[in-house]
């Protein structure tokens, strides 16, 4: 998913600053999707040179300047089309540093290779535990489509454990 509509749906809530986006969006999807200064920010540039924000410069508590963003017609239209389309794309890609370092495996030692997939499955088990616990706290107060998404975290790391348990089999 891209960026842009989570930041274009706060902004369609109300006005924020930048460190307001961050934490309300982490707020809302705590630790399935952190985002960085260094995503966000760039991304509010592209959406203010597009036409979908505005920003205003305020002056700020501390004598520092702040920049409230605003969604604009044009980004609340577009919004909408994503918001109500029916053309999501749909989690079909293997994107992270670990199946990339699979392609440059044969560079790696047999051992070397089966040390570093036993540390990532047992990062995962801890990852798959937390999440665990964390669906089970999640309370009545929760957002209802919060549950869900944990719920789509953790069977996403199930297999992932179950991947990498299979791999470790058929390297051992």
């Amino acid at each position: 998913m891209s960026l842009k509509y989570a930041i274009l749906g706060l902004l369609d809530e109300e006005p924020c600053y930048g460190y307001e986006i961050k934490h309300r969006f982490e707020e809302t999807m705590g630790d399935l999707w952190p985002i960085s200064y260094g995503q966000l920010y760039p991304t509010l540039r592209r959406l203010t040179g597009d036409n979908l924000v505005t920003v205003q410069v305020v002056q700020g508590k501390k004598a520092v300047d702040k920049r409230v963003y605003s969604i604009t017609e044009k980004g609340k239209a577009l919004f909408n089309r994503w918001l109500f389309g029916e053309d999501k794309k749909i989690q079909t890609s293997i994107k992270d540093e670990f199946s990339l370092s699979l392609f440059f495996a044969e560079r790696m030692k047999r051992d070397e290779l089966v040390s570093a997939i036993r540390k990532l499955h047992k990062k995962t088990i801890k990852r798959l535990s937390l999440l665990r616990g964390s669906a089970k706290s999640q309370g009545l107060d929760s957002l209802h489509y919060k549950k869900f998404l944990v719920r789509k975290m953790e069977l996403m790391m199930e297999a992932e454990e179950m991947w990498l348990r299979e791999l470790l089999e058929d390297l051992t």
